[in-house]
């Protein structure tokens, strides 16, 4: 089991090395078999390879993720992370950006690695900008 304020740094880990684009660094914070799902209606994609090509994309798209304040449960692993920030629209070649909000809900085993991602966003949680 990983203490609570660890489950939070890692929550927080994670936006901060999305952030830099350093996305070795990223897939680090995951186990080899992790469960990504984004958002949460959608397939999972499942182990690092998948969630490598995931993540590239929104690197790629120049994200840039603000987290809120996270939340630890009692389960010793859970932690929940709200989440807003903006990215290139996939496919737009103008430089068009979007902005969301969202909560990552992360699960963190006992060696302090990520093998359960669920984000929780919906269509209205997506804006174009101008």
């Amino acid at each position: 089991m990983v203490d609570e304020e660890k489950r939070k740094a890692i929550a927080l880990e994670y936006c901060r090395l999305m952030n830099s684009g350093d996305l070795e660094g990223v897939l680090a914070l995951f186990t080899p078999d992790v469960r990504f799902q984004d958002p949460v209606g959608t397939p999972a994609l499942l182990g690092r390879d998948a969630l490598r090509t995931h993540l590239s994309q929104a690197i790629a798209g120049r994200i840039q993720e603000t987290p809120g304040t996270p939340t630890a449960s009692l389960d010793g692993e859970s932690v929940a992370l709200p989440l807003s920030g903006t990215m290139d629209v996939p496919g737009s070649s103008d430089g068009t950006r979007f902005a969301f909000n969202m909560i990552s809900l992360l699960r963190v085993n006992s060696a302090g690695l990520i093998y359960e991602t669920r984000v929780i966003a919906g269509q209205t949680d997506f804006t174009v900008l101008s």
